[in-house]
C-alpha cells in the first residue's frame, strides 16, 4: 500500500488532470458523490465506481493509485486518444511534483 504522501500527490495530478476537461461536479477523488465517477480507498486497495441514486455501480478493485487513476480516466471518457493524453498529462504532473 502507497504512502498517504504517494496517493496524495497522485490525486493531485489526477484531478488536475480532470478539471482542465471536466466540472468537478462529474467526478470525486474522495468518495461517493451523486451521479459522478468516483475514487475511494478501502483497507485492501482503491475503488473506482459510478456514483448513482446512493449506491455504487460499475466497481472495480485496484491494489495502487496508479492502477485506480488509470481506470478513473477510462471511466471518464471512452476516446482511446483521450485516454492517452490524460494518461501522459497525469505521468508528467507526478514527474514534475517529485522535482518540486
Amino acid at each position: 500500500m502507497e504512502t498517504k504522501r504517494t496517493s496524495d500527490m497522485y490525486l493531485t495530478a489526477l484531478d488536475k488532470v480532470l478539471s482542465k476537461r471536466y466540472s468537478h461536479n462529474t467526478y470525486s477523488l474522495n468518495g461517493y458523490q451523486e451521479s459522478s465517477v468516483c475514487m475511494e480507498l478501502e483497507d485492501d486497495g482503491w475503488i473506482v465506481f459510478n456514483g448513482e441514486r446512493g449506491n455504487s455501480y460499475d466497481v472495480v478493485e485496484c491494489d495502487t493509485i496508479l492502477k485506480a487513476c488509470s481506470e478513473f480516466i477510462r471511466k471518464m471518457t471512452h476516446s482511446t486518444e483521450d485516454i492517452s493524453l490524460m494518461e501522459n498529462e497525469l505521468l508528467d504532473g507526478l514527474t514534475n511534483s517529485k522535482r518540486a
